[in-house]
């Protein structure tokens, strides 16, 4: 069985694909009502490691770097 991958959010907990998050409340998407979504995957690379999306977008995956989300 292989081990899911957790990443650290900006509350300092850890979260990972299919958990239940929200953006960090200093982002744009945030500010204009975007706020909760689904982790769909985790990538490599630092800058869009997370990919999640939306419920206010659905459909659309948006990427950030592990600490602009935390679990809820």
């Amino acid at each position: 069985m292989a081990q899911q991958q957790t990443v650290i959010g900006y509350d300092g907990n850890g979260y990972s694909v299919n958990d239940r998050v929200e953006l960090h409340p200093g982002t744009d998407l945030w500010m204009q009502g975007a706020r909760y979504g689904t982790v769909k995957g985790l990538s490599l690379t630092p800058n869009d490691r997370v990919k999640v999306e939306l419920d206010k977008m659905p459909g659309k995956l948006f990427a950030g770097s592990a600490d602009t989300f935390r679990r809820i």
